[in-house]
């Protein structure tokens, strides 16, 4: 996506307990990727999570979550296919406004208040406690926080929609990613077909 790049001055938090490890209890401290140090100010990386709501009974399990270095991330995203790429480009370009979204949020009163940023679904707009299954998408650097472009949250449904944009060379590529840094068995991977890792 062409989005104008950000100079940050005070958009930046603490990164909050909603993205650290799920298995630590702590921010995540290395690159899934080369195994970098990542709470070094000064070292931008991304945190994605994958939830599944149980909303009857008021539970959340992690799917996967991971911490990628930019470097990483953007290597992973070159080896994608250029289609894939620019239909996933196309896709967001035509369903959300980032720009005029970060603009909005940060004029409200309390423009850092990470529920609003995390309220509804990117794409769809539905709210998160009618997602049965969203991802969540952050930006940091060092051991902040970034609201830039990021925090955001995609449904479940929007992902689905995303997942029919890939082309076979670039479903093969992130299931090998999943295969190597997860270790899913066959069963375990047919359930996490539609849950793609986005960069």
């Amino acid at each position: 996506m062409d989005l104008p790049p950000l100079q940050l001055s005070h958009e930046f938090l603490p990164v909050p307990a909603l993205f650290y490890s799920s298995e630590t209890g702590q921010p995540f401290r290395h690159c899934l990727t080369c195994d970098g140090h990542l709470l070094q100010d000064g070292t931008p990386y991304l945190v994605e999570k994958a939830i599944r709501n149980y909303t009857g009974a008021g539970l959340q399990d992690v799917i996967f979550e991971y911490a990628m270095c930019l470097t990483c991330a953007q290597q992973l995203r070159e080896e994608l296919s250029v289609d894939s790429r620019t239909r996933i480009d196309a896709y967001f370009s035509e369903n959300v406004n980032l720009v005029a979204r970060r603009e909005a949020l940060l004029s409200l009163p309390d423009p850092l208040r990470l529920e609003n940023w995390l309220s509804h679904c990117l794409i769809t707009g539905t709210s998160l406690e009618r997602c049965t299954e969203y991802q969540l998408f952050a930006q940091c650097d060092g051991g902040d926080l970034l609201f830039g472009y990021m925090p955001y949250v995609i449904s479940g449904e929007a992902m689905e929609e995303i997942q029919e944009l890939i082309s076979p060379h670039t479903r093969e590529i992130l299931d090998n990613f999943m295969d190597t840094h997860f270790g899913l068995p066959p069963e375990l991977r047919e359930l996490l077909q539609d849950r793609l890792v986005f960069l």
